[in-house]
């Protein structure tokens, strides 16, 4: 027997191996990496190297090993012509999977290979269209919004003359996905137009309901994230409703792309909810919804990690995950639980230390540090605060697409920091990054709470008339799309410079207590009292008292005093002096050891 028979004979057992009830992966990656080292032939090695670069790639997270035999099984695939060309399609869309889940190497060579595998391999339509999403991933990454609007026209005209109505759509949403991600904008109009009549057109035959489904609640959710993100909560509420109704079975049998399953939707689903209710400071709805993700994402991850799936599947799992954990722990700080915010945080960080790659923690690393940060403040660590704020600032990735958003996000935290100390040289410094044109392209929500601290700026310098211009906006700019906090923080700013009467007051009393947000409690219960003292209310009737009781509970909440001893033996408390470095180290050893 020749060294390419005992190679093919090692590849029959591992993939043996591989399917026995339970697996044996070790044995089965052993004999797949003793059939590389043999002396083989081109063709014999190549299949030797992808075989080996599969297992790596779906059962362990020796990503850059993995990485290393697909690149030697493609390049070896590549001088073998289209006998190979199926294979070398498999390799390279899995060295793309590893680069948008890793980012760890250089794009452009893997850019140039998908381009290369699109534009010049034939007969594997469903392969190419993979590829075609794949590089439109990549370029997204890499802000390169020229090329990945160059594929998504690319992928629409090759789906138009092939007459494939359901890919066309695909890359037509794909490309509205594109543009509110990369350009920060609302798509044209025409193309808004042409996704419905392609929509229209395929509902007339059944055979196409179930794909067709799908594909609706790709455009429905792309224009969701959107529209979240620009934080249009009221105009957002039938698109979140129809996403809800809108899943199809995960028995569904769908030929070709399938956009999420049942558990990534249902899971997609619930924080959509959870956004929407930290938009309208809706906390018990908040938890609801929270309670269902951590539920569904822990069973989903479980059944992930025993079943071998693409890394886009879990890092999809994995991110919804940590999205809702810093949306509770965001809701926790309001409520003054800072046992619970540390533990949250806690969680995000075992998250990221137990997910495969760096790309969950790279990301999620800003975001840990403003709720650190956050939560300072409700202590009134303020040099803490500042130097947790500067710390997230630090640890943006300033090519991540979302990063202008973030910068100004985290300097307006930065900004009321300073300002609420009459640091007043900080905050100069600071409020610079945050004029109009420095902001232009960050969202709507973002840009009325810059015109709240503006406001708040303004009352401070004694400057009236600009305070109550700014506050006018944001008064308008929060109706129309439900911020009830901002609404509330406006009104209560406007008591300041002028008289507001109960019935301006009542609304934001009334919901402030339903928010559990006990800095709006006080504030709004204070303003509240003391208007209905002035209208001629009994001092000792039971109104006054019943408002005069809720301050004293919200006054006493947001004491430091009543705050710290909550956390003072909590292990996770010295995570407030983490700015830098490793995160772990301020754990105790049996707490960090769970972390491992």
């Amino acid at each position: 027997m020749n060294q390419d028979e005992v190679a093919k004979a090692l590849l029959g057992m591992a993939e043996a191996l591989r399917t026995q009830d339970p697996p044996k992966l070790k044995m089965a990656i052993k004999c797949a990496r003793s059939a590389v080292k043999l002396d083989t032939n081109d063709e014999t090695r190549a299949r030797c190297n992808l075989q080996l670069g599969k297992l790596l790639f779906f059962y362990t997270e020796n990503f850059d090993l993995a990485r290393n035999h697909l690149q030697l099984a493609y390049d070896k695939m590549t001088q073998m012509g289209d006998f190979a060309a199926r294979e070398r399609m498999h390799a390279i869309s899995m060295i793309a999977d590893l680069y948008i889940h890793y980012q760890n190497w250089p794009a452009r060579p893997i850019k140039d290979a998908l381009k290369h595998e699109i534009l010049h391999t034939r007969g594997f339509q469903t392969l190419t269209n993979k590829l075609l999403f794949q590089l439109i991933e990549i370029n997204k990454i890499d802000n390169d919004s020229d090329g990945a609007f160059d594929m998504c026209h690319y992928g629409i005209a090759q789906s138009a003359a092939a007459n494939n109505a359901k890919m066309e759509l695909y890359f037509r949403i794909t490309k509205t996905l594109v543009t509110y991600q990369l350009m920060h904008e609302e798509p044209p109009n025409e193309d808004v137009l042409k996704i419905g009549q392609l929509i229209k057109a395929l509902e007339a035959d059944p055979a196409d309901k179930a794909h067709l489904e799908v594909i609706k609640d790709f455009f429905v959710c792309t224009k969701l994230a959107y529209m979240f993100y620009q934080g249009k909560s009221r105009t957002s509420r039938q698109l979140l409703r129809q996403i809800q109704k809108q899943q199809t079975s995960g028995e569904t049998t769908i030929q070709g792309i399938r956009w999420l399953g049942e558990a990534s939707m249902t899971l997609f689903a619930c924080v959509m909810n959870i956004t929407s209710a930290l938009v309208q400071s809706n906390p018990g709805r908040l938890e609801k919804y929270f309670n269902l993700v951590v539920k569904h994402a822990d069973d989903a991850i479980y059944k992930y990690t025993r079943t071998p799936q693409e890394p886009g599947v879990v890092r999809c799992i994995n991110m919804i995950k940590m999205t809702t954990l810093e949306m509770m722990a965001c809701c926790n700080v309001m409520a003054c639980r800072p046992e619970q915010t540390l533990s949250n945080v806690r969680d995000m960080l075992e998250m990221c230390n137990r997910s495969s790659g760096p790309l969950l923690y790279r990301f999620y690393a800003p975001h840990i540090q403003y709720i650190l940060g956050l939560q300072c403040c409700y202590f009134h660590q303020y040099d803490y605060a500042e130097k947790h704020f500067v710390s997230a600032l630090n640890f943006i990735n300033p090519d991540d697409t979302m990063s202008h958003n973030k910068i100004a996000f985290i300097n307006l935290n930065l900004a009321w920091t300073y300002l609420n100390q009459l640091k007043m040289a900080d905050y100069y410094e600071v409020a610079e990054r945050l004029t109009a044109p420095k902001i232009a392209g960050c969202s709507q929500m973002l840009k009325s709470n810059v015109k709240l601290l503006h406001a708040y700026f303004s009352y401070l310098t004694n400057k009236a008339n600009e305070c109550k211009t700014l506050i006018l906006e944001v008064l308008d700019d929060s109706k129309a799309e439900d911020f009830f906090r901002l609404h509330g923080l406006a009104l209560l700013l406007t008591s300041l410079i002028h008289a507001v009467d109960d019935k301006g007051v009542k609304p934001t009393f009334d919901w402030s207590k339903k928010s559990q947000d006990h800095v709006v409690i006080l504030w709004s219960h204070h303003l509240y009292e003391r208007i209905i003292r002035a209208a001629g209310a009994d001092p000792n009737g039971e109104m006054v008292r019943a408002v005069m009781a809720d301050q004293e509970i919200s006054r006493k909440t947001l004491d430091v005093q009543s705050l710290l001893p909550l956390v003072s033996s909590m292990p996770t408390v010295k995570l407030l002096q983490w700015f830098d470095g490793d995160p772990f180290k301020l754990l105790p050893r049996d707490d960090a050891s769970l972390l491992l």
